[in-house]
Order: C-alpha cells, then sequence, then structure tokens
C-alpha cells in the first residue's frame, strides 16, 4: 500500500513537471508569434510651419518680392538663387529694389517689412510697410488694416509707397496660400505676436441655406 501511495505521488509530480514545462513552452512559442506594435506614424513634415520666425519671414518675403518680368516670366538669376535685387518698372518711372536688405519685425498684432528703394532722385532709403493684424486665436482672418503710405522719405513713398505696400502684402497672402496647400487647405488666419508670424489653414467656407458654415 505505501508503495503505490508512493508510486502515484511520483506520477502526479511527473505530470505536474510536464505541465509546467508545456506551459512555459506555450508561453514563448506565444510572445514569438505575436508581432511587436507598428511605431507610431511620424508627423508630416512641411516646409513652412504654422509658427515662423522673423528671420524665417524676411526670407520668404524676400524670396516673393521678386515676382515677374514684365513678360510674365519669373525672374531668375544666373546662378540659381534668387537675385539680391530687382527692377520695378511704373507707368516709365523705374526703382531699384534692394531685396536682400529686407527686414521684418513682429510685434503684438503687427508686422512690419522694411525694404530698401533706390531712385536716381532719392538714393537708397528704406520704407517700412506696418500692417496691423489679428492676435493668435482671434478671427482677424487674412485681413490687415495699414497707413496710408510707407513710412520712410515722404518723396519716394508718395511715388512707390502704395507698390511696395502692395508687394509686400501679396507676399504674406502667398505665404499663407503656400501653407495651407502643404496641408490640402484653405488658408483661414494671418496672426502675429511678440517675434512670430502664426498660419492658420482650415477647410473651405462654404455657403448653405443658413448661411456660411
Amino acid at each position: 500500500m505505501g508503495t503505490g501511495v508512493l508510486l502515484f505521488i511520483v506520477l502526479l509530480l511527473l505530470v505536474l513537471l510536464v505541465g509546467i514545462l508545456i506551459g512555459i513552452w506555450l508561453a514563448r512559442r506565444s510572445r514569438q508569434t505575436i508581432p511587436p506594435p507598428l511605431p507610431d506614424p511620424c508627423p508630416p513634415v512641411y516646409r513652412i510651419p504654422d509658427q515662423l520666425a522673423e528671420a524665417d519671414v524676411t526670407a520668404q518675403i524676400a524670396v516673393r518680392l521678386v515676382g515677374t518680368s514684365a513678360n510674365g516670366v519669373p525672374v531668375a538669376s544666373t546662378t540659381g538663387a534668387p537675385p539680391k535685387k530687382v527692377i520695378w518698372v511704373d507707368h516709365g518711372n523705374e526703382v531699384l529694389v534692394h531685396l536682400d536688405s529686407a527686414s521684418v519685425q513682429i510685434l503684438d498684432r503687427t508686422v512690419l517689412v522694411s525694404v530698401d528703394l533706390e531712385t536716381d532722385q532719392t538714393g537708397r532709403t528704406p520704407l517700412v510697410c506696418a500692417f496691423a493684424v489679428g492676435g493668435p486665436g482671434e478671427l482677424g482672418g487674412l485681413i490687415a488694416a495699414t497707413d496710408d503710405l510707407p513710412r520712410g522719405l515722404g518723396a519716394l513713398a508718395s511715388c512707390w509707397g502704395r507698390q511696395l505696400q502692395s508687394a509686400v502684402w501679396s507676399s504674406l497672402m502667398s505665404l499663407a496660400s503656400d501653407h495651407a496647400s502643404e496641408r490640402n487647405l484653405t488658408p483661414r488666419g494671418l496672426a502675429a505676436s511678440a517675434g512670430k508670424l502664426h498660419l492658420a489653414a482650415g477647410e473651405a467656407l462654404t455657403q448653405s441655406a443658413g448661411g456660411v458654415a
């Protein structure tokens, strides 16, 4: 009787040991067959971020002020780099625009853009365009208020000021449009805080029976 009980206990221990070994093997196999989790997808890298520092805005404006030639062909330099100077012509008058002099200062709700212009009569002198825009999170949209003429030499401002204001604002709107296009969205806002230009994009507004949606 004692021998039978002992044999039963030994067999029970062997079965228990085999069960433990099988469980360990199955656990290891299940861990090996489960694929590791996929890494989080990298966020898209945009050429134009939602916020730009003053130096970045300066570079963007200088490139966009190049514009096109009188026959509509984009202006290009022989070196492939953006030209440092261009000549604007308006009703027979000419002015040399020093693109490499462009400078941007961004204050709270204000964007200041300075560009040197040069004529035979005035010499080289800066004109400063000031645009009052909304702040981040405000519903300012793509609207700005500006002075009647840029700040600077009166004779130069009266002759070329409005052209410069239009060119600078068009450059800012072009920047907002390119920012939205990268995201397959529509430009919705341009705002300013100290040292930063903020660009906002969203779905295009549609007209519904109850108003704009």
